[in-house]
C-alpha cells in the first residue's frame, strides 16, 4: 500500500503557539501540490526529494500545480528542501513501479 507521507505525519502545534517544525521527510519524488500545501501545517522543517516531478508524471500521475514559487514559499516558512537526491536511481524505481503498480488517477 502506497501512503502520502507529508499528508499522514502529525499536526503538531497543539497549543496554538508557533509552529513547531520537528520532523524530516525523505520522499522517493517530488511531492505532489496536495502534499507541498501539507507540509505547511504537518511540522516537517527538511524534505528530501529522489525523483522529479517530470518523472511521476511520465508514468501517469498527476502532480498539479507544482511550481518553482511552491518551493519558494516552502523555504520562506522555513521548510528546507533538498531535491534530486539520487533523482536517476529513484526514477527507475518509480518507471518500476510505473510498469506494475496502481497510479492512481489512471
Amino acid at each position: 500500500r502506497i501512503v502520502v507521507g507529508d499528508v499522514c505525519l502529525p499536526a503538531t502545534n497543539n497549543d496554538n503557539g508557533p509552529r513547531k517544525r520537528q520532523f524530516e521527510l525523505f520522499t522517493s519524488c517530488e511531492p505532489c501540490a496536495m502534499c507541498l500545501g501539507a507540509t505547511l501545517w504537518s511540522g516537517v522543517h527538511r524534505i528530501v526529494c529522489g525523483a522529479k516531478k517530470c518523472h511521476a508524471q511520465a508514468i501517469g500521475f498527476d502532480e498539479g500545480p507544482v511550481f518553482e514559487a511552491s518551493y519558494k514559499h516552502l523555504e520562506d516558512c522555513g521548510v528546507k528542501v533538498t531535491r534530486e537526491v539520487l533523482s536517476d536511481e529513484a526514477a527507475k524505481v518509480l518507471r518500476r513501479y510505473g510498469s506494475s503498480g496502481l497510479i492512481y488517477n489512471r
